[in-house]
């Protein structure tokens, strides 16, 4: 039992981990910021693959040229600088292409302004929780797991020294 309850120990120490690296990209939603996983190397080496970056809604008149924006392109989510403003039309340029984006977009396309923050490797991890959604009910499974090992092992502790105290009683009797 000894073996089995350090084994469970170590897991749940590792999805605790886990959970508060996954509750630290979460805080900058409480300003407003929304996190972005990286997922190719056209903004290199402003923000590199795999990492994540955060962005906030911004007002129109506050976007200008070189800005680093968060918008939708078809079906994607795209980070891109802004190579150029034009009559209410955004000409984006991803930093390591060689040339514009094929398609302008308008200002409902985008997202937000970037952060300009980004958190290297973090958006592998990231990804790998979204993509693998069942893991958080196996993550469940060895903490709840952990918990009743700890109350049998604490119930068990409990009971031998209630029958110890018995004993003790009936010889002193």
């Amino acid at each position: 039992m000894s073996v089995l309850k350090k084994i469970v120990h170590i897991l749940s120490s590792i999805c605790y981990l886990l959970i508060i690296v996954y509750a630290l990209v979460c805080i900058p939603y409480l300003f407003g910021y929304k996190p972005l996983v990286v997922l190719t190397g056209s903004m290199e080496p402003t923000y590199h693959t795999g990492s994540i970056i955060y962005y906030k809604h911004v007002n129109q008149n506050e976007l200008k040229e070189g800005d680093n924006i968060t918008f939708k392109m078809g079906e994607y989510t795209v980070s891109h600088r802004i190579n150029k403003i034009d009559n209410g039309l955004y000409e984006t340029k991803g930093d390591a292409n060689n040339t514009v984006d094929a398609n302008k977009i308008t200002y409902n396309d985008i997202l937000g302004k970037d952060l300009n923050i980004s958190i290297p490797y973090l958006g592998y991890y990231v990804k790998f929780i979204k993509d693998n959604m069942y893991l958080l009910v196996i993550v469940a499974f060895i903490l709840i797991f952990e918990f009743i090992l700890d109350n049998i092992t604490k119930n068990k502790k409990e009971i031998i020294k209630e029958e110890e105290n018995n004993t003790k009683k009936k010889k002193v009797d």
